[in-house]
């Protein structure tokens, strides 16, 4: 559900996210892999195995889809189909739908006591909105820009793993609600090109409870069919385009209780992107001009996820009215981890924010690029959920514990299972035991209060957590050079989600000391210590 963000959103909806799979074969660095977005997504596993790749992955196809919606449509593509897709020509031109359609689906959507479905639309709408899926030139072609922009490819084939024996890569996305299959996209990427293929299912648009709904869209939806109706009472002709906007109109009701909203995406480089973002602004605009003497005919480009970031940067801006839960998140990550302010300096030359810490009790400001790491890494996550994240909104973060203490890793942890219980759907890469440590203990928690009906310790900033809340997934590379492969780490009680590696690192590292304290023993006559 879109929220307006100028309003105060406390006690908001929060929409219901789709169930969303994606597996990939032979991408990147990835031989293959699928994994489940849940409400808390962890990818751990060594570096270079693909936790990027597939991060960025999740990125574009947000964004290209505008979210994971329950009706493939191409309201994300404004650039390309704008207003809507029915009234494309590319996309309209051979529905050619009548009035006798329009009165049929009219007719459906009024009668009592039944739903609507997917096969109430009219054949030429159903086929229209399929071919978003089946036409490689439509979806297909728009994934394989965001994919160039997003991973700064030159080329769609540098997706391709060379050494991969399929030819090519495959990627899949399925998206489900509850257990009810809802559709699912499948492309392959090879040297020929982009082929797509894919199905929705005769899922229901509407329950029979929305179509009796007198608020927010619903409501526009029903004004604008008594406007069609009565055009076609007084004139036994109706244009085309009316035709168009009323099932377009149709289709975006039919989504619009479960729309996604924003994506955001808080890349591993953060904190050198940070303290630069003013120098930079200014370079690039200092170098937008047309080439000419002393300049370079080629500007270096960021991958998509990097831009994006620094765009967000440059044009930040606090609005009055913020949803107080996600800022009291962000207020208290302020609080128990910074011991002080990000504050906002626009008296800066440029016109570009600077952003600055102030710490607590004192009057002391300080440009980021003279505070700790700690400080500089945490900055950009407490600033956007102080200004830009929303519930309902999907958060990316690379290596939230980077440069962090273990004990200020522990509250990063508490601080994600907060943004999960306010309706945050959050994404993270990692290879902090400490932050896994304590998202098994948030899971215990969450457990133990269900088994003793006890209250959230933190009544006003829940933390704990369900086990169906969190998915841990293993990318680790399988000996050869076939690539890195992806699994799921269940959820164990006694274990919590520590993935076998770190065991392993653990005890030898435990058993390499113990050789050390042994010798040292030898050479001293005293007590040796056993190994594990």
């Amino acid at each position: 559900m879109k929220t307006d963000r100028n309003a105060k959103t406390t006690n908001m909806q929060v929409p219901t996210p789709s169930n969303v799979r994606i597996s990939v074969k032979d991408f990147g660095p990835i031989a293959k892999g699928s994994i489940d977005l849940r409400p808390l997504t962890i990818f751990v596993g060594p570096s270079n195995t693909g936790k990027t790749y597939f991060a960025t992955l999740i990125y574009a196809l947000h964004l290209m889809l505008d979210g994971f919606q329950r009706l493939p449509v191409v309201f994300a593509y404004r650039d390309h189909f704008e207003p809507g897709f029915l009234r494309d020509e590319t996309l309209a031109t051979n529905i050619g739908l009548r009035k006798e359609e329009l009165q049929e689906t009219l007719k459906k959507l009024e009668t009592v006591g039944r739903a609507f479905r997917f096969l109430d639309l009219p054949r030429g709408v159903r086929d229209a909105v399929r071919s978003v899926l089946k036409n490689p030139e439509v979806l297909g072609a728009c994934i394989g820009t965001e994919f160039e922009r997003c991973f700064d490819l030159k080329s769609l084939s540098d997706l391709v793993r060379l050494s991969c024996e399929s030819g090519g890569t495959q990627l899949s996305l399925d998206v489900s609600e509850e257990k009810q299959s809802l559709w699912h996209f499948d492309m392959e990427l090879s040297a020929s090109g982009i082929t797509t293929s894919g199905e929705i299912e005769d899922i229901i648009l509407f329950p029979e409870e929305w179509l009796t709904s007198t608020l927010g869209h619903h409501r526009e939806f029903h004004r604008f069919s008594a406007l069609v109706k009565e055009r076609m009472e007084l004139d036994s002709s109706l244009e085309r385009g009316h035709l168009f906007e009323f099932f377009d109109r149709l289709l975006y009701a039919a989504n619009f209780a479960n729309e996604q909203d924003d994506m955001h995406y808080l890349p591993a480089n953060r904190s050198g992107i940070m303290q630069s973002h003013r120098l930079i602004a200014s370079s690039l605009v200092a170098r937008s001009t047309r080439t000419g003497q002393g300049h370079p005919r080629e500007f270096p480009t960021l991958p998509g996820v990097t831009a994006d970031f620094m765009e967000q940067l440059i044009l930040f801006t606090e609005e009055r009215e913020r949803d107080e839960l996600i800022k009291t998140i962000a207020d208290t990550l302020e609080r128990e981890v910074l011991d002080g302010q990000i504050l906002i300096n626009r008296a800066s030359a440029g016109g570009y924010p600077e952003f600055v810490y102030q710490p607590r009790k004192t009057n002391e400001i300080i440009r980021l690029t003279r505070v700790s790491s700690m400080v500089s890494e945490l900055a950009p996550v407490v600033l956007f959920l102080r200004a830009v994240i929303n519930r309902g909104d999907m958060l990316i973060i690379e290596e939230p514990e980077a440069h962090l203490h273990p004990a200020a890793q522990t509250e990063m942890a508490k601080t994600l299972g907060r943004l999960v219980r306010a309706g945050v759907r959050v994404v993270v890469t990692t290879h902090s035991d400490w932050l896994l440590k304590e998202i098994g203990n948030l899971v215990r928690e969450g457990e133990l209060k269900d088994k003793t009906g006890q209250p959230d310790r933190e009544n006003l900033l829940p933390s704990s957590l369900q086990p169906s809340d969190v998915g841990v997934w293993q990318f680790r590379k399988d000996g050869t050079s076939k690539g890195a492969t992806v699994e799921e780490i269940p959820y164990d009680r006694i274990e919590g989600v520590e993935p076998e590696e770190y065991e392993y690192v653990s005890e030898a590292l435990y058993n390499r000391s113990a050789d050390l304290q042994n010798q040292l023993a030898e050479t001293a006559g005293g007590t040796k210590y056993k190994h594990e």
